[in-house]
């Protein structure tokens, strides 16, 4: 494999934000915070659950020190199965072979400098030299998909809510139709209630963004963090059950925002630093 096959996703994310147009971005607000992130979830597709487990502990001993050593931190990496997403009738079982990875950048100078930064680390490549010596034909990983991301204004950084051994991590991508439903539903979240009322009932925030570059656009994409299945169950019962969230929900102006909704359930690596 070639090396900069494992680093191209970053290249390719700096490139397409820069010309990310189409999307409605929400503005700070007066008193929100300004330090807004570039938000990137990678997914890497393994063709094996060998070498799935081959990857994770790449990215554990190479990609997270290595972005730490570019202050690009917290480093999250992840993976799930069908097991975590029992009960959910559309969880598509070709995520049990993915691995993902959650980064963000400061600006899009440090986002585009990344890649370049990692091919002249002498440690990283050797740390991941797994993944550059493997031969074309048994790649360690078959392909990447990079969502980047703009941090909401009230929630625009990465946040760790708990490093729990147990922790759990829910992902969520809500798909509009159109630019002006993605941002109601962005706006829903983030100045008109939404995002406090998860924080009220202990629906903890990773991040919440929205979506510049990537696929099934326009959406917003969220992650929660809970201590473990029962946290995460007792605070989606409460939130959903809150008299807040039925009137906001209720709301006819937030009607249609969301014609897809994608949910999984992950869980941390060894090293993950979410």
């Amino acid at each position: 494999m070639e090396r900069r096959d494992f680093l191209k996703t970053a290249c390719a994310t700096g490139a397409m934000a820069t010309v990310a147009t189409g999307t409605a971005l929400a503005q700070p607000t007066a008193g929100s915070r300004s330090n807004r992130a570039f938000i990137e979830f990678r997914e890497y597709h393994c063709a094996t659950a060998e070498k799935k487990q081959l990857l994770i502990a790449i990215l554990d001993r190479a990609m997270i020190p290595a972005l730490n050593r570019q202050e690009i931190t917290p480093v999250g990496v992840f993976e799930t199965s069908a097991e975590l997403n029992a009960g959910d009738r559309n969880y598509d079982a070709a995520n049990n072979l993915k691995v993902y990875l959650l980064c963000q950048y400061g600006n899009m100078r440090q986002l585009t400098a990344a890649p370049s930064r990692l091919l002249a680390d002498e440690a990283f490549m050797s740390a991941a030299t797994d993944v550059f010596e493997a031969p074309m034909n048994e790649p360690v990983y078959e392909t990447c998909e990079s969502t980047l991301m703009y941090g909401f204004p009230n929630c625009p950084r990465i946040e760790v809510p708990t490093l729990e051994a147990s922790r759990l991590l829910q992902i969520r991508f809500y798909k509009s139709y159109n630019i002006d439903r993605n941002a109601a539903k962005i706006a829903m979240f983030d100045t008109d209630g939404e995002l406090e009322l998860f924080r009220k009932y202990g629906m903890s925030p990773v991040f919440f963004g929205e979506t510049l570059a990537g696929r099934m656009m326009p959406n917003l994409t969220y992650m929660l963090g809970f201590k473990n299945t029962e946290e995460k169950d007792a605070a989606w019962s409460k939130f959903a059950s809150s008299p807040e969230w039925k009137e906001l929900s209720g709301n006819p102006k937030y009607k249609d925002t969301a014609n897809k909704i994608i949910n999984i359930v992950l869980k941390p690596s060894p090293k993950s630093q979410v």
